[in-house]
This record gives structure tokens, sequence and C-alpha cells, in this order.
């Protein structure tokens, strides 16, 4: 039968491929795109599938967000915002020692990686971005503390992503305008508002507790590899393009000028 499994934090997903299992990976995967290229091979040769625990694409507001974003027709600009306060993810851990704080290993690119992979998910992917990123040293970390994302899609949006670890209270919300209307989503309050130019005006608020979002995914990952892929999971490709976003910001950081997304396959 197909074998299939969620790592546990002590295994590799090499060692995953190697044992003949499907798998399904924590994001990000890899510290940076031509990390995942081993993984890639592995899996091809072993006939292996894998995919990538980007649990946001399962949340029921973000779903309903996808359900009505055709209702305010062509996409021109989209907002999102993704800020919170470090220190209060772990309260029980010194963040200045966690992976969050590395340089190779956290920061706001990586840990936030989510709001990269839905964007890219419900617009489509740049082939540039410009970025900013900072470190302004009050959390005490080497890792970027902030960075500010713009890219246009191959349709013409307009995609800015605001990402940090130094706002109270949190925010996490996406605004969509369109030719018919806008489209909010506020993720922390699960709400999803529509404006219509035809007066059209909706509003829902939905419930779904984190286990149950995660739950949605472990069964689409178990449907997946049994043959019953519906298109809604995060595949290793999906994933490797969200890190070559990343790597494409960081170095559009330190030269001032847009970036070229690199086609990760080549790295």
């Amino acid at each position: 039968g197909q074998r299939s499994a969620r790592l546990a934090a002590s295994e590799t997903p090499l060692q995953g491929i190697a044992a003949g299992f499907h798998l399904l990976v924590e994001k990000p995967v890899a510290s940076d795109a031509s990390g995942i290229a081993a993984l890639a091979r592995a899996a091809h040769e072993a006939q292996r599938h894998v995919y990538v625990g980007c649990c946001l694409r399962f949340h029921a507001s973000l779903l309903l967000f996808r359900e009505w974003l055709p209702r305010i027709g062509k996409v021109h600009d989209v907002r999102i915002e993704c800020q919170s306060y470090l220190p209060n993810w772990r309260p029980d851990t010194d963040h200045r020692v966690s992976y969050s704080a590395r340089r190779d290993e956290g920061g706001v690119l990586r840990d936030l990686i989510h709001e990269i992979d839905y964007a890219s998910w419900l617009f489509g992917a740049p082939t540039a971005v410009s970025a900013r990123l900072a470190n302004t040293g009050r959390l005490g970390i080497d890792a970027e503390e902030a960075a500010d994302l713009v890219w246009e899609t191959p349709n013409g949006t307009v995609v800015s992503i605001r990402l940090d670890y130094l706002t109270r209270p949190s925010r996490r919300f996406m605004r969509a305008s369109g030719v018919l209307g806008t489209l909010a989503i506020d993720l922390v309050r699960n709400r999803v508002d529509l404006e219509c130019v035809d007066e059209t005006a909706l509003t829902s608020e939905l419930e779904q507790p984190r286990d149950r979002m995660m739950a949605e995914q472990a069964s689409s990952f178990l449907g997946a590899v049994g043959g019953e892929d519906h298109g809604d999971l995060a595949t290793l490709d999906d994933g490797a393009w969200a890190l070559a976003i990343c790597d494409a910001a960081r170095l559009s950081s330190e030269t001032g000028r847009p970036t070229q997304v690199r086609d990760w396959r080549g790295s």
C-alpha cells in the first residue's frame, strides 16, 4: 500500500524518501531554494510525492476569500500585512535563542512564508520582486525583523506585503481591490468582508479551531497520495518557488534594485 508520513522534527525529508514514504514537510522545507534540489531529485527517482505544510490553504476564512474573489472582477491591487511581536510567540522561551532569531534559519521571510505562498496561490507568482529587509536591533536577534515586498503578477496585479516581528497587537490581513469591488480578510478575527459596486455587501465570520485546519490538510494529503489530488495542497514546487521569492527579496534588499526570481530547478 501507499506509505505516507508527516516527519518528526528529528527526521529529514531525504530520510523519509529513502524509507519509501510520501511526505508532508513543514514549511519552509529549506533555508533557501537551492536546498530543495536534492530532495526533488530523490523524490522523482523514488516516485514519491512531497507536499509542503502551508496549512493556511485550509483556513476556512481564506477558502471563503478565495471563493468570493471572482466577484470583484479583475484585481489590480493586493495588500497583505502579517505583523506580530516575536517575544510573545513562545512566552516561556527566550526568543533570542530560538530558530527565528538565527540569520541562516529564521527571520520573517521564512517564518511568515505562508503569506508569500497564499499570495502566489491566489494571484500568481512574480518573475521579479523589490524588497527591503530591516533589523532595528529592538529584539536582539541576528535575523531580519521586518520585510516589505512588492511585485507584479503575470496578470498585472500589484502585490505588496508587510511582514514583521515588531507589532502589537498582532495583525494578519489581506485586501484585494478589483474593478467590481473590494474583498478583505482579517485572519486574526476570522472575518471576510466583500463590497461591490452593485451595492452587494457581505460579511462572514467563521470559527475554525487550528486542529481542524491541520486535520483538513492531513486528510487532503492522505487523499492525494492515494490518488485523489484536489490541487489544494502546496506542492514541493510551490514551496520551492516561495523560497525563491524570499531569496530574490534578500538580494533586492542588498542591492536596492528589483531582482529576478530564479528558477529554483536551475539553482
